[in-house]
């Protein structure tokens, strides 16, 4: 299906009137010395060239947009030390804070955030476990929810990374009993009326019915909204399984009371897909240039594309 190419806005100076949240999948993400829980033939000299190319993307967006993101929620973080490394002195995200916990994860993987520390005080954070039966250990990603201060208001960040579809989707059921947790969860902040944004890799495209029932409160009334859907009905992805694209990495966000209590005229999803994070190979051009694919090392940046918010004031 056709991809539409990802083309820079005008852009003059810092936006001042735009701030920008993102979300991305760096595939695998481990230091050189876990490379059985990860890639095949994982080495110094390949572990600082993914550092390099990480620290790149946010060069690249921050030349698009005049900006960098103020949060960054990522997954596929192997340890603490690849965020650490990732804040390098040389690094445009040098002065970020780092929101990491290692999860009771199969493969030693967990979500983290990173975040500008002149824009966001954090207040507080957390890590959810929901757990389908108490007979057998946790064994995936916890989700982090942090609580911040931004303008002087509360906003509570999620970040996620739901059970894949590996192995036919063999872990379904947990995916799905997460998403029922995590709604019970939502639904406390909603009876507060608190300002939300959840971002991740949900291994579900935003037209899934678990996907779709978590947007809605227990009243039924819509309470988040999710900018993905259209652009994963416009043939927007975010990444591929084989042939077929796919919109897992998303962000919503409680729309009323996020605009209305941070003073936000629009607020706008993006794909970032830039052709500088895409194949080079002329046969699949509108792929992410990923670091592996399979056993083999292709020297790329990661299997998923960033995924943005755009929040206008």
């Amino acid at each position: 299906m056709f991809v539409p190419l990802f083309i820079p806005e005008e852009r003059s100076g810092k936006m001042a009137n735009q701030e920008l949240f993102l979300f991305y999948n760096v595939e695998n993400f481990y230091p050189p010395n876990q490379e059985s829980l990860g890639f095949h033939n994982w080495d110094d000299y390949k572990y600082n060239l993914k550092i390099r190319k990480m620290t790149n993307v946010f060069r690249f967006i921050e030349e698009d947009y005049g900006q960098l993101p103020s949060i960054i929620g990522l997954a596929e973080i192997g340890a603490r030390l690849v965020l650490e490394d990732l804040i390098q002195e040389d690094s445009p995200i040098c002065d970020y804070e780092i929101i990491y916990e290692l999860s009771n994860d199969s493969r030693n993987l967990s979500v983290a955030l990173l975040f500008d520390k002149r824009k966001l005080t954090l207040e507080k954070h957390q890590t959810l476990q929901f757990q389908l039966d108490e007979k057998q250990a946790f064994n995936t990603r916890d989700i982090l929810h942090a609580e911040f201060l931004y303008q002087g208001k509360k906003l509570h960040l999620f970040v996620v990374h739901l059970p894949s579809k590996r192995n036919q989707d063999a872990k379904k059921e947990q995916r799905d009993y997460i998403f029922e947790k995590l709604k019970e969860t939502l639904q406390e902040l909603f009876d507060k009326n608190e300002s939300v944004i959840l971002m991740g890799d949900f291994n579900e495209n935003p037209d899934n019915e678990a996907m779709q029932e978590l947007l809605y409160n227990n009243n039924g009334e819509k309470i988040l909204d999710n900018p993905f859907e259209a652009l994963f009905e416009n043939h927007y992805f975010s990444a591929y399984h084989g042939k077929k694209g796919v919109c897992f990495d998303q962000i919503t966000y409680t729309g009323q009371s996020l605009m209305s209590q941070f003073n936000i005229k629009m607020i706008e999803a993006e794909i970032y897909n830039s052709p500088r994070l895409r194949n080079k190979n002329n046969k699949n051009l509108k792929y992410p240039y990923r670091t592996y694919s399979g056993s083999r090392y292709m020297g790329g940046y990661s299997d998923h594309f960033p995924v943005m918010l755009k929040l206008k004031k």
